[in-house]
Parts: structure tokens; C-alpha cells; sequence
């Protein structure tokens, strides 16, 4: 596994992080209900495009 800093936000790298997001928010806070986890998703893309470093793991 390596990891990098990303220097380009894909609509690709974006749709996969927001699936990557919405199954550890479903693993782990059960407390949300499915209509709340939806709610808070429509606001991720833009969240994961304003990190200053994005790094992420990679499988080589």
C-alpha cells in the first residue's frame, strides 16, 4: 500500500471517496438513519474538494 497526495480531483477519485464515505458512515453510525446519511452526502463532494492535502491509500 502506498500512499499519495492527491494534485487532481477526478469526478472519478470524487465518486469512489463518496462510496468509500458512505460505507464507513453506514458501518459505523448506526444512529443515522438512511435519510439522514443521504442528507449529509449531497454535501461531501464539495467537502472532499476543498481539503487542502488530500492523501489517500492506494493498493499497488
Amino acid at each position: 500500500m502506498k500512499i499519495v497526495e492527491v494534485k487532481e480531483r477526478t469526478p472519478d477519485l470524487i465518486k469512489g471517496l463518496l462510496e468509500v464515505w458512505e460505507n464507513s458512515v453506514r458501518a459505523t453510525h448506526l444512529f443515522l438513519s438512511d435519510s439522514e446519511i443521504q442528507s449529509i452526502k449531497k454535501y461531501v463532494p464539495q467537502a472532499l474538494n476543498e481539503v487542502l492535502h488530500l492523501l489517500i491509500a492506494e493498493d499497488e
